[in-house]
């Protein structure tokens, strides 16, 4: 599996650009959720269960934003090219309530001309370079960039719990909004696609799996005290809810497409 990203990619619109080349054929790969959206190309017949198992059509063109984890099964000669966006950004192109959308995957071609999707999907599909990726993209796309990209209600503060990352408690939260707590969460299932909690708790589990994928020895009592976690307990039930099996489990399987995802910074 080849994964092509460039660590200092900029662009005034997209956080990363990613393509993902399949050189064998793959068993079930997890990719968990980083709370951003995507726009996505995928070239050959991808297989896709929700974290129930359940299968999902994956479109050429898509759109997803904020939800579960998902295993994704690919074959040799497939390509997955990843665009990541803000969170926002989904609910702006959709119009959909985040809560609705949450382990969807949206065509893309729903929302932009039809024959534009097919001329920017042939385009990029041999293109091996991220920033020639951008640029073709750009062409095709860029005149929705500005509606789509346009900040919500919600986003300095998803931004603020970012910037945070995720150490914050809910309460604390309250005290920097103007918002009431129920108003609060009614804004993130919204905009979002998660309660305000179950957020907070995502960005922070996206730094304790990097610590754990970078340093396979570190002691969980360690990861406890550093990310405010209660207890061992506490800190095992983040990874059954955002990754579905235990730390322990989660270092005895090797899986490349988590692991080359880990390997980028997670806020640019």
């Amino acid at each position: 599996m080849q994964f092509l990203s460039d660590p200092l990619f900029k662009h005034s619109f997209f956080k990363d650009v990613v393509r993902i080349d399949y050189d064998t054929d793959t068993m079930p790969m997890l990719i968990n959720d980083y709370g951003y959206s995507y726009l996505m190309f995928c070239y050959g017949d991808f297989i896709a269960l929700d974290h129930q198992c359940n299968n999902v059509d994956v479109p050429k063109c898509l759109i997803k934003g904020t939800g579960d984890y998902f295993n994704i099964t690919a074959h040799e000669g497939n390509t997955w090219i990843t665009f990541e966006l803000p969170n926002h950004v989904l609910y702006n192109i959709t119009g959909i309530p985040g809560m609705d959308s949450r382990n969807k995957l949206y065509d893309l071609s729903d929302y932009v001309c039809n024959d534009v999707c097919k001329e920017l999907y042939e385009e990029l599909k041999d293109v091996k370079d991220v920033h020639e990726l951008a640029l073709i993209t750009d062409r095709y796309l860029g005149s929705f960039y500005s509606a789509w990209g346009k900040p919500l209600t919600s986003t300095p503060i998803v931004d603020f719990i970012y910037e945070k990352k995720g150490l914050i408690r809910l309460a604390d939260l309250l005290k920097q909004v103007s918002f009431s707590e129920r108003t609060l969460e009614r804004l993130f299932k919204k905009e979002v696609g998660s309660t305000p909690y179950r957020f907070i708790c995502l960005v922070r589990f996206n730094y304790v799996i990097r610590e754990v994928e970078h340093n396979q020895d570190i002691q969980i009592s360690t990861l406890v005290a550093r990310y405010n976690y209660f207890d061992h307990s506490h800190f095992e039930k983040d990874f059954k809810k955002f990754l579905g099996q235990s730390v322990t489990n989660y270092k005895n399987v090797y899986n490349p497409l988590l692991t080359q995802a880990l390997s980028r910074k997670f806020i640019k």
